[in-house]
Order: structure tokens, then C-alpha cells, then sequence
């Protein structure tokens, strides 16, 4: 899925193809990288919607025989999605978390679309192949898409279903299929903000639903309001930006969450081990707790515990209970908190991810992940079916990255005087990539060291002469 981005505060014009497994934002600080990643998950971002269609029938046949074709009308899912990106005009400021009236003025002449021609959408739509699995309230439904097929394949896996569930399959299931063959190849996106340290930490002090009960109680005692209660319902709190307003929320309902086991549980508990060597727990109150390896009897509160332990507990947290197969995972600065060890073993995680289907879209100022990233790219590259050691470190396929995979954006600012902000993609090879910004601080660096070396040897040698 390609998208072309306009006027998004400094960025004044964007192109990025996300249908890459790995996509890379590279660029120095305030130059829109956390802009278009917050839109990047607007964009995948797949809710719980209401939308009746002549479609929706299918959703009948399914509960009855267990089964159903769900028809993929091109137009219909065309318009579909013209309305959700006119939507998504309309919400920035729920997005970014500002009123209307900063909204307006921030993002003015704001646009966003997808580079596709409704022809080029229909042809996609026969290309299609995949099959996965989508979960609505408590029911699991196998899906299943065929080249050159203009059909959905559904199968129900729970032979019990509630009433309830019932009426929001059908209220829902039409919008759930819609979103994916309209925003394919993206089932949903979890998005893991910078504020993701402290979200667990503050939760109960920063409670979505607390602030919510605020601000509407303000409105409806307010002389200007008329609306209808039921108005309320449906609106959200823009105290916060959409990404750290979703992680309260899951935050506020950690202990119903924790109920529940992805099929990557093992894998977060890897990363546990030996990134955070020890366990994240979340109590039958809902409260996020640490327990070491070396003390194991002992229970840590979150905000007792050393920085990596906050940072990388959503990531655990989602992997364990939340995490789908073929979800778009965005990470806002990972390396954040990390020594340059974890954050190349950081880098052979996003890999192992990747691999086992998820795509990801980071954004990095970490020369050691970019390195390590290029290190997985290379050896992908050597096409052996042996595994490649080099000194503690075993590169297997489970590691590897295919460069034609990865896609990598540079943010930087037309001069040094200039507000606006220009975007490039930065060529990927079998090597890997460049960051230029990054590369030059570094070369910089290294000539300020060997400078001072020369001349604290030339002061030795002037000394011993003097003597």
C-alpha cells in the first residue's frame, strides 16, 4: 500500500510504500518522524465499526452453517474506503490529540490518499492471497483468500456462540472485511508510542474513562450545550493523542486482556529471559508487576523497576495476550532506555518478527540497531542454508532479512534555516542502507577523536623533550 502525504505540520509532501515488511524512519529530531507514524496507525489502525450493507447477509449463513463467501464488490469496498480516508481528514484532531481549532491551523490544506487507481485496486483485489485469522469479541473466524478469487472464505472455529456476540458479528463482521481487503495487506496495527514507558506506570492517574467522565461532565453542565446524551457514547477524549489514548485503554483492562494467550506467548517469554531476565506480571487488580530471576519470590511494582523493565513491558504485554498474526507493529524510538547490547538484540527480535509474519514500521535514531539491521540484510544476502557464526552469535534464517523487504525513509530539513521538512527513501541494497545524518555525526566524531589524540601525543613528545 503506497501513500502520499501532504501538508502534515513540517512535512509538506510524502510518499511511502507500506507494504514493506520493515519500514525504517530515520532523520534528526522535530522532523515529523512521530507525525507520520501516529498516521501510519490511523491509516491500519482496524476498529469495531458499524456498518450495514446489502453484504451483510453472508453474516446469517455463517452463524447457521458454520461457514460462508463473503462477495468482494469492488465498488463497494472502493467507496468504503474513500469514506474512511475522508474520516481520517476530519480526525486529526483526535489523532494528534488538540482541538479542532489547533487541528485546523496545524494541519491546514491536510491531505492523505493511497496511490491507486480503481482499476489498479481491482486487480489487486484478484491478486490477494492469504488466509488468517480475525477475532471479534469472543469469536475466532478462519479466513481464507484465493488468487484470482473474488471471494472471502469464512469458517467459524467456536461451534458455541453467545447471543451477544451474535449481534455484534452482525453489526461489525461487513466493516471488519472491508477494512482488510481495502486497506490489505494490514489486518490491524499496535502501535508502541514513546510514552510507552510511563503508560503502565501512570495509567491509573492518567485514566482514559476518568478523563472522559470529566470533560463530558463539564460539557453537559455548560449553558451552550444541547446535544444528546447519547452523543457521549460515541465520543472520545482528545486530551490525549490517539496512540497513548489506546495504550491507557488497554492499560485500564489489563487483568480481562491477560486472560487471554497469543500464539507468541513463548516468544515474549524469550525476550523476558534474556533481555529483561526476569518475568512481567500483571496482577488479579490489573496491576503491572516485575519478577527477577535471581529473586523470583519478590514482586516489583512497575514503577520500581529499572527503565527497561518500563519500556519493554507493552511490548511483552502484546505479544503474550494481544498480538495476531500479520499485524503492522509501529515502535516510536526502540532503542529508547537501552544499552547498544539489548538494542542489537533488539534489532534480531524486529527479525524473528518479521519473519514469523508481522510487519513493522520504527523509528530510530540507534546507529547499533541500523547497523545490526544491515547485519541481518547481509547475511540474508550470502543465500546459505548453513547457519553463519561470528563470534558469540549465530545468524540463522530465523534472523535473516531479504533487503527487497525492507524500506527506509530519511527526515531532514531543506537547509538549516528551513521549517519545511523533505522525506526521501534512502536505497537499500544486499549491504543494507545509509543513514546520512546519522553517518556524518559519527564520521564527525571520529575526526574531533583522532584530532585530540594527535595533538595529546605531539604535547607528550614536546614534554618528554623539555625534560
Amino acid at each position: 500500500m503506497e501513500v502520499d502525504i501532504k501538508n502534515l505540520g513540517a512535512i509538506k509532501s510524502a510518499h511511502f510504500d507500506l507494504s514493506k515488511r520493515l519500514t525504517v524512519f530515520c532523520g534528526p529530531n522535530n522532523s515529523g518522524k512521530t507525525y507520520a507514524a501516529y498516521m501510519a496507525y490511523a491509516l491500519t489502525k482496524s476498529g469495531m465499526k458499524y456498518f450495514k450493507s446489502e453484504e451483510s447477509i453472508f453474516v446469517q449463513d455463517l452463524i447457521k452453517n458454520q461457514k460462508a463467501n463473503f462477495e468482494l464488490i469492488t465498488d463497494s469496498i472502493w467507496n468504503y474506503r474513500r469514506d474512511e480516508i475522508k474520516s481520517l481528514n476530519k480526525s486529526l484532531g483526535s489523532i494528534y490529540g488538540v482541538s479542532e481549532d489547533i487541528a485546523n491551523n496545524l494541519f491546514k490544506d491536510f491531505s492523505i490518499s493511497i496511490a491507486e487507481t480503481k482499476k489498479e485496486f481491482d486487480a489487486n483485489i484478484l491478486r490477494m492471497n492469504f488466509s488468517n485469522e480475525l477475532k471479534i469479541n469472543d469469536v475466532t473466524i478462519e479466513i481464507l483468500k484465493k488468487v484470482d478469487s473474488r471471494e472471502i472464505n469464512l469458517k467459524l472455529k467456536d461451534t458455541v456462540i453467545s447471543k451477544s456476540s451474535i449481534e455484534i458479528l452482525e453489526l461489525f463482521l461487513t466493516s471488519k472485511l472491508f477494512s482488510l481487503i481495502a486497506f490489505y495487506p494490514f489486518t490491524s496495527s499496535y502501535i508502541l508510542p514513546v510514552e510507552r514507558n510511563s503508560i503502565y506506570t501512570f495509567s491509573k492517574e492518567l485514566s482514559i474513562q476518568k478523563q472522559e467522565f470529566l470533560e463530558r461532565a463539564q460539557e453537559l453542565g455548560s449553558k451552550k450545550n444541547n446535544r444528546d446524551p447519547f452523543h457521549w457514547y460515541l465520543k472520545k477524549s482528545t486530551r490525549y493523542p490517539m496512540p497513548i489514548r489506546d495504550g491507557l485503554e488497554v492499560a485500564e483492562d489489563l487483568n480481562n486482556y491477560s486472560k487471554t494467550k497469543s500464539e507468541f506467548y513463548s516468544f515474549a517469554e524469550e525476550i523476558e529471559n534474556e533481555l529483561l531476565n526476569g518475568k512481567v506480571i500483571v496482577t488479579k487488580d490489573g496491576d503491572v508487576q516485575f519478577s527477577s530471576n535471581k529473586a523470583k519470590r519478590k514482586k516489583i511494582p512497575i514503577h520500581l523497576t529499572a527503565s527497561i523493565v518500563k519500556t519493554l513491558s507493552s511490548l511483552i504485554f502484546y505479544l503474550k495476550h494481544i498480538a495476531t498474526k500479520n499485524e503492522l507493529i509501529i515502535i516510536d524510538e526502540p532503542e529508547l532506555n537501552l544499552h547498544p547490547n539489548n538494542q542489537v538484540y533488539l534489532a534480531r527480535i524486529f527479525a524473528r518478527l518479521i519473519n514469523q509474519g508481522f510487519r513493522l514500521i520504527i523509528s530510530t535514531h540507534s546507529d547499533y540497531i541500523i547497523r545490526e539491521l544491515n547485519n541481518l540484510i547481509m547475511a540474508s544476502s550470502l543465500k546459505r542454508t548453513e547457519p553463519l557464526k561470528f563470534n558469540s552469535f549465530t545468524y540463522s534464517k530465523e534472523y535473516f532479512l531479504d533487503f527487497k523487504t525492507v524500506g527506509a525513509y530519511l527526515f531532514n530539513f531543506k537547509n538549516p534555516t528551513s521549517r519545511n521538512v523533505t522525506i526521501s527513501p534512502i536505497p537499500i541494497s544486499k549491504s543494507g542502507f545509509d543513514v546520512e545524518t546519522i553517518d556524518d555525526t559519527i564520521d564527525e566524531l571520529n575526526d574531533i577523536s583522532e584530532e585530540l589524540f594527535y595533538a595529546l601525543q605531539n604535547q607528550k613528545t614536546l614534554e618528554s623533550t623539555k625534560e
